[in-house]
């Protein structure tokens, strides 16, 4: 994830990529390409605008609102890994039919997405290290369901006044984290803490 210094988790166009820099997206190419899977909120990948990539993205989406001229399935090819769609039984009973045309629709919990069935999904075939990006509500419900092994944090040097927040409001007791490693770039901070067990 990528926050400003207050705070937010987006530029005044509503995307975090204005509040990148060139160093937090070379590093955020690289954590993609040690990584076996791409795990994404859908309102993030329709915000970003995702586009394929070399290796899976895995979507996880309540709602199935994945429109068909969305880059990431208008710009696939053989080439590109096919995306899937982590989410409940309930929302694939109500898919429109082209839906599981364009992505593998995978059932994680019967009336919800259950984030911990997910992840055992997304492990059964073979796709072990996970890399998530976000958004908050995904990030939140990561924590909620003590899925989240580590934090990439990048902090950028700029003050937007935006409202968007790095977590969604939750009730989860809170976790410790430990820091882990700490790089600075033209201003920005990059930062890695690990989730203890306390």
């Amino acid at each position: 994830m990528v926050m400003t210094l207050d705070g937010s988790i987006a530029g005044s166009d509503g995307l975090s990529k204005s509040i990148s820099s060139t160093a937090d997206r070379a590093l955020f190419g690289q954590l993609r390409r040690t990584s076996e899977v791409i795990l994404v909120g859908a309102s993030t990948v329709r915000t970003e605008n995702y586009r394929p990539a070399p290796i899976p993205i895995a979507i996880v989406s309540s709602t199935l609102n994945l429109p068909a001229d969305l880059a990431l399935f208008a710009e696939a090819s053989g080439q590109t890994p096919k995306s899937m769609v982590l989410t409940s039984q309930v929302a694939i009973d109500a898919a429109p039919n082209d839906l599981a045309g364009r992505i593998d629709l995978i059932a994680c919990g019967a009336q919800k997405v259950d984030l911990r069935t997910a992840i055992d999904a997304l492990a059964a075939r073979g796709l072990m290290r996970i890399h998530c990006e976000g958004g908050p509500t995904l990030l939140t419900a990561l924590l909620e369901a003590n899925a989240l092994d580590e934090l990439l944090l990048t902090v950028s040097p700029v003050f937007v006044g935006s409202a968007a927040h790095l977590l969604s409001p939750s009730q989860f007791p809170g976790l410790i984290l430990q820091p882990k490693q700490v790089l600075t770039s033209d201003g920005s901070i990059f930062l890695r803490y690990l989730v203890t067990s306390e």
